[in-house]
């Protein structure tokens, strides 16, 4: 998982993050940002909206299967960190409850998942 920011590659902690690229099980790059986060770019494609179909089970789908090399082994941890906008205490929290309110957030419009086409 890298950290981008106005899609310069970068390293960048804290509440500024613009978001994060993550690659689906077909090892496509996605961004996963908050609305207010979305790069300004006429040429991004818009949020996948259909992950917000049958109460986000499809964005559950995507976030259980992203690719296991390119992503790090963490990054539904760092997704859930950046979505929430502090650092809360994962050990309470099973990957899949994790997942779960990641999806409910994309379904809320709180969280968006936008292709990169590079």
């Amino acid at each position: 998982m890298e950290i981008i920011n106005s899609f310069q590659a970068g390293l960048r902690n804290g509440i500024n993050n613009n978001g994060h690229v993550v690659y689906c099980r077909y090892g496509l790059p996605h961004l996963v940002c908050l609305p207010i986060n979305r790069p300004d770019d006429p040429l991004l494609s818009p949020a996948i909206s259909h992950l917000k179909a049958m109460n986000g089970y499809f964005a559950q789908q995507f976030f259980i299967y992203l690719h296991n090399t390119l992503n790090s082994e963490d990054v539904v941890s760092g997704l859930y960190q950046y979505a929430m906008q502090s650092p809360v205490a994962l050990s309470d929290y099973t990957k899949g409850e994790l997942i779960e309110e990641l999806s409910l957030l994309v379904t809320q419009n709180k969280l968006l998942i936008i292709p990169l086409n590079e």
